[in-house]
Parts: structure tokens; C-alpha cells; sequence
């Protein structure tokens, strides 16, 4: 029987047109790549499981760096070809972007998922030159701030790279997932493991600045998520911010992303 939790992290029921726009985004995702013609996105594999791979678009020009994006889905769902489309405005900034993939629960363990995504972030990291920026939407923006704690088994060389982690109405104290009978019927996180998995729980190593980003019109218990991490890492040392999209919902806070203009874009391709 679903419970209060489960409420609080519904997004596609406080979305009331929540499948409308999944599937806009399949359609602008195949829209974007055909635009792109013969200049599509190099795939690349990181592991031995079929979804350990990470696509890599290079911009026109010479690349000021490199945007790493991990998509949402509560680590059960989502692919990463349906957020292609926000790769337009880091590409219009000179900035290579790389989606990386990665096995979904419960096919593999929130643990071996986590460690997946960190396998990527090494790949990307061993095939581009110049700084990173780590970016994640709802259960991606979990798993880019979890790879920046101290005991997550980020390699230092990939580590100092990472000028900025991103976090996009991600999921930082793992505990309250416990109590829903919905997502951790999936995930079957136990209150130690959630506790261990949590970025907001954890030390952080992070030279680099965090900025938490939710949308004005989200879950009240996004935003509690959003402004948790921001200020516990502000009191570790972390130079942090943590900003509401005024007016974007769970779906829409990304859309920022397909514009070089927008705060998003640029806090996500930094120049100085």
C-alpha cells in the first residue's frame, strides 16, 4: 500500500502531464540527433554489462571542456538517449558533452550502480582533455554528488579535474527512500545501506564547487533535498549553491539546458 513517502517522491503524479512530456523528450531527443546528420555522437563502452557505455558529442569547435550528464529514472528507469537534446547548449559553449548510461535496479544493487557511473566518469575522463563538470537530473544528481564523497573510489586524477558537480532535483539523504514501498520495492535499501549511499551523509573530496538546482513549482521534498546537501557540504567546506528555477516542474527544470544563454547552461559550462 503506498504511503506518505511514496507521495512525496511521485513526480509523474505531480505532473499531470508528466508521460506527455517523456514522451517530448523522445521525440526532441530523435529530432536533435537527426539534425546533427553525419556528426552523431560517438558510443563508447566502459563495461562488460550492455548498458555500461557513455555517448560523447564533440562541438565545432575546439572544446573548452567537457559536461558529464547522468540521467534520472529513481535508478530503476530512463535511458540516457532521452536527454540528448539538453547536450545543444553546452555544445553551442564550445563544451563536449558525454551521457553516460548505466544498469538499472534490480537487475544490479544501488551500490553496483553507483560504482558503474564512476567507471564511466573514469572513461570519459581517460578519452577527453581539460576540465569536467559532473551533472545529474533527480537519481543522477545522487549519483554525480556520490561520486565526489570521500569513499566513493573516484580516482584523484579524474577528481581534480571537476570544476563544478550539478545536481538537478537530485536525491541526497537516501533514508526517507527506506520508508516508500514503491521505489525500495525496487531497490531494497536497507536503513545502513541508504545511510552509506547518501552524499549528504558523507564526507565530500571536492575541489570544485556544488551547485543543488530544483524547480520553483517541484515536490516540497525535492526541495528539502536540494537545500539539504547544499547546506551540510557549505559547513564541510564545499563552496555550494543551492537555487529554485522559478516556475519548472520536475520534467521542465532541464529545459534550460538546450539554450547557451540560460544560468543553466553557463553554471554548467563554466569559463572562468
Amino acid at each position: 500500500m503506498r504511503n506518505a513517502w511514496d507521495r512525496a517522491y511521485d513526480n509523474r503524479a505531480a505532473v499531470t502531464d508528466a508521460e506527455d512530456w517523456l514522451a517530448a523528450w523522445e521525440h526532441d531527443a530523435d529530432a536533435f540527433r537527426a539534425q546533427l546528420g553525419e556528426n552523431q555522437p560517438a558510443e563508447r563502452t566502459y563495461g562488460v554489462d550492455a548498458r555500461e557505455v557513455f555517448d560523447l558529442f564533440e562541438p565545432d569547435g575546439d572544446a573548452a571542456g567537457t559536461l558529464i550528464f547522468v540521467h534520472g529514472g529513481y535508478w530503476r528507469a530512463l535511458s540516457r538517449e532521452l536527454n540528448h537534446q539538453f547536450a545543444a547548449g553546452a555544445l553551442a559553449r564550445n563544451w563536449r558533452v558525454a551521457f553516460i548510461e548505466y544498469p538499472l535496479c534490480p537487475d544490479v544493487t544501488l551500490e553496483s550502480l553507483a560504482d558503474a557511473v564512476i567507471a564511466g566518469i573514469h572513461a570519459v575522463a581517460g578519452e577527453v582533455d581539460g576540465p569536467l563538470v559532473l551533472a545529474g537530473h533527480s537519481a543522477g544528481g545522487h549519483l554525480v554528488t556520490h561520486a565526489v564523497t570521500a569513499h566513493s573510489g573516484l580516482l584523484a586524477s579524474a577528481r581534480r579535474r571537476i570544476r563544478r558537480v550539478i545536481s538537478i532535483s537530485g536525491l541526497h539523504d537516501l533514508r526517507p527512500i527506506v520508508a516508500t514501498t514503491d521505489i525500495n520495492g525496487t531497490l531494497g535499501l536497507s536503513e545502513h545501506r541508504a545511510t552509506v549511499a547518501s552524499p549528504a551523509l558523507q564526507s565530500p573530496n571536492l575541489d570544485g564547487d556544488l551547485i543543488c538546482v530544483v524547480g520553483g513549482d517541484e515536490l516540497p521534498e525535492l526541495k528539502r533535498q536540494t537545500y539539504l546537501l547544499a547546506n551540510i557540504w557549505t559547513g564541510l567546506g564545499v563552496t555550494t549553491r543551492a537555487v529554485e528555477l522559478a516556475g519548472e516542474h520536475h520534467f521542465s527544470v532541464l529545459e534550460g539546458l538546450r539554450s547557451p544563454a540560460t544560468a543553466l547552461t553557463r553554471w554548467a559550462t563554466p569559463s572562468d
